[in-house]
């Protein structure tokens, strides 16, 4: 079904793509299907059937259909899932290897983004200037983060890859003139942004305080009296989109933990006076999770796993944050007989 849906009836029992176009489909972790009892993966078997005859067989009339100006683009990555795909279907595709790209072109990839930020942003000179080190700065810590919280039977959610340097920038990239206005700014953000993406996955003690000693060593390696910004950042280091209050979405440092409770408890009253009412008691780290609920919610493609023993307030704060996003909550509600068609 999914592969038919963008094909049009042709002629006869020939299917494509609208008019003359060519269609391609992009196959994501192509080595992680399941094999079956007899060694056979059943989407591979589908896949190989068109790219050697052309044609697939409709599921309920079981017909022919000839599928035309059809290719496919694939990849995998052999850490996961089987380590090779069936030779007969392997044979069809021309076959690249991609490394892991080195320091120096991360270091590219990600001076070039953030570079460009800064420019048509048009931040001032002193920060422009501050972005290769704090380049430095992203890439030591994140190699130094990999190769230490490694993942275990208990931690096995620690895996610090390319995607979460990613995420670090993208949320440095929220930043506006106002919100950077020295080098040291840019600092704070960083560290916030570190935080979030690293730090948020932990789960113990032991590893907060090994993960902020490495954090703090790191920064004082590539900056120099740095002392007093990173004594700020213990005291208060929160970045959100609601800073400035709640319809003015502003990636802004939170000026107190007051302020912050202040615009929480006007949201919580709007919340409720045209939601079901939540009595939420918004203490500190409460209030720390409504912002990286909200700011996960305000991201591109922006996904949240909460992790947590029931009652803690994952649901209701989640609903906070949602609604300061003005965003709109929908819960699957289960009953007798659900299914896929109710999912859809």
């Amino acid at each position: 079904a999914v592969l038919e849906k963008p094909l049009d009836k042709k002629a006869g029992r020939n299917y494509g793509p609208p008019g003359t176009k060519k269609l391609i489909y992009f196959i994501d972790d192509m080595n992680m299907p399941e094999v079956d009892t007899y060694g056979t993966v059943q989407p591979h078997t589908l896949i190989r059937q068109h790219m050697d005859y052309g044609h697939w067989y409709d599921r309920n009339k079981l017909s022919l259909k000839e599928i035309m100006n059809v290719q496919y683009v694939s990849c995998m990555n052999p850490t996961a899932g089987s380590f090779t795909i069936n030779p007969r279907l392997q044979r069809h595709f021309s076959v690249f290897a991609l490394s892991f790209p080195g320091s120096e072109a991360l270091s590219t990839i990600y001076s070039v983004i953030l570079t460009q930020h800064l420019k048509r942003g048009n931040f001032s000179g002193p920060v422009q200037k501050s972005s290769q080190q704090l380049i430095h700065l992203a890439l030591g810590l994140h190699q130094k983060v990999a190769a230490t919280f490694l993942p275990t039977a208990i931690k096995f959610h620690y895996i610090f890859n390319l995607r979460d340097f990613s995420n670090i920038f993208q949320g440095i990239l929220f930043s506006t003139p106002e919100c950077l206005k020295a080098p040291q700014d840019l600092v704070k953000l960083y560290l916030h942004e570190s935080n979030r993406v690293y730090r948020d996955k932990m789960v113990d003690e032991t590893d907060f305080s090994a993960f902020d000693k490495m954090q703090t060593e790191m920064v004082k390696k590539f900056y120099d009296e740095i002392e007093e910004t990173l004594e700020e950042t213990k005291k208060m280091n929160m970045y959100c989109h609601f800073a400035r209050g709640i319809g003015e979405p502003k990636y802004m440092p939170v000026q107190t933990w007051e302020s912050l409770n202040h615009i929480l408890v006007e949201a919580l009253d709007n919340h409720n006076e045209v939601n079901a009412a939540m009595n939420l008691v918004l203490f500190e780290d409460a209030m720390c999770h409504v912002c990286r609920i909200n700011r996960i919610l305000e991201s591109p493609r922006g996904n949240a796993l909460l992790v947590g023993v029931g009652g803690s307030g994952k649901q209701s704060l989640t609903r906070l944050a949602a609604f300061i996003g003005s965003l709109e909550v929908f819960q699957i509600t289960l009953r007798k007989g659900y299914g896929i068609p109710d999912l859809k």
